[in-house]
């Protein structure tokens, strides 16, 4: 009991509790965010968006699951779920990040794995925080809905779609639609949005967009912001510090260009937190962390040269032979083992770092970086 009376006057949990109340009186205040020219925009549509929804579809939402994608598609479902007989929300690959595991968990978010859903169970598929081609499984599906901001790779004609590459986060965008449609978000679904802005700007150092900022800016009091700092605080499991060694031991650079090969990884996730990591790294412009993993080598691209597009880069030069794009200072690509050269699939690091290495050459120059006729990482 004395050990809990202390507690209760400790000056960190006063400080806590004072930011609680304020928070929730911030919550209670009416938001008058400006608008954008875009935001306006996402207002007129919400119509439009809406009429997709008479009749009341069985509706289901695929995402990729990172924090951007699985805040988008929650908002989503909480601006049609009124309007829906049911709404879904699907993963396409096993959730394997601890903060994205501790996002999910924190904010009781549910969802499925595709693999256990029946598409003939739906009328309406919708797509958020990524296109048609990122999801092999649609490969002859219809796609009614997508609400995205990365660049668009391959055209298809949604029913209605509003993509836009200017944004930092997809979450942005959902947060017009849901202040178009007047609709305050519920504390769990403000974190979450909150978080899904936060992660893909990383804490706005990346390509930011006005209405990233003021989407924030109406979110956060509404937010939890203890849970913000738990999910954020999750540290790195200990088995894959294995991961950084030997990335360390076969880092290679050359003209400030990066390139690493970690063969067998448990998901592209340590491939991120890797390419995170050593883009910040002094003399190192573009950086390019591959593994295999799931029967696929995938590649994770960062970049911060001012000049190049490395999501357009990816794209022109790995697809095909597979899924490849993103924004000018991230990307990544995708590529089945069957469609690599058979030399490559052996796992041999040095010719995979070579043949990604000069795949790449060609579309870095067409980007407009400095021509250099000294020779690469490999043999042409």
């Amino acid at each position: 009991m004395e050990t809990n009376a202390r507690l209760a006057k400790s000056p960190q949990i006063r400080f806590d509790k004072v930011m609680a109340r304020e928070n929730e009186k911030k919550c209670e205040i009416k938001s008058t965010m400006p608008w954008s020219e875009a935001a306006r925009k996402s207002a007129s549509r919400l119509k439009d968006l809406l009429k997709l929804f008479e009749g009341k579809p069985r509706v289901l939402i695929l995402i990729r699951p990172d924090p951007d994608s699985i805040a988008g598609a929650m908002a989503l479902k909480r601006l049609v779920l009124r309007r829906s007989a049911q709404v879904v929300i699907a993963y396409d690959e096993e959730i394997k990040r601890l903060q994205n595991l501790a996002m999910v968990s924190l904010l009781k978010i549910r969802m499925a794995n595709i693999a256990q859903i029946a598409f003939k169970d739906f009328d309406l598929l919708a797509l958020v925080d990524g296109q048609r081609n990122y999801f092999p499984v649609l490969a002859r599906r219809k796609v009614t809905l997508c609400l995205d901001h990365h660049p668009v790779t391959e055209p298809y004609p949604y029913p209605f779609s509003e993509i836009r590459p200017e944004l930092g986060a997809a979450s942005s965008l959902l947060a017009e639609y849901l202040q178009a449609a007047r609709i305050q978000p519920s504390r769990r679904l403000a974190t979450a949005l909150c978080y899904g802005i936060k992660t893909d700007t990383d804490n706005f150092s990346r390509k930011v967009d006005q209405q990233d900022a003021m989407a924030f800016s109406w979110l956060f009091p509404r937010a939890d912001y203890l849970l913000l700092q738990n999910i954020d605080q999750v540290e790195i499991p200990f088995p894959e510090l294995k991961y950084f060694q030997l990335a360390l031991e076969r880092l290679r650079v050359k003209r400030r260009a990066a390139f690493i090969h970690l063969d067998q990884v448990p998901g592209a996730d340590i491939l991120v937190i890797i390419a995170d990591f050593l883009i910040r790294v002094q003399g190192i412009d573009l950086i390019a962390v591959s593994g295999f993993e799931a029967s696929r080598l995938t590649i994770i691209f960062r970049s911060s040269h001012p000049r190049t597009d490395i999501g357009k880069i990816a794209h022109a030069t790995l697809e095909p032979p597979g899924i490849a794009g993103g924004h000018k200072f991230m990307a990544r690509a995708e590529i089945a083992l069957q469609a690599l050269p058979a030399e490559l699939r052996a796992g041999d690091a040095d010719k995979v770092i070579c043949w990604i290495e000069q795949r790449l050459r060609p579309g870095r120059k067409q980007s407009g970086a400095r021509p250099d006729k000294r020779p690469g990482l490999c043999p042409t």
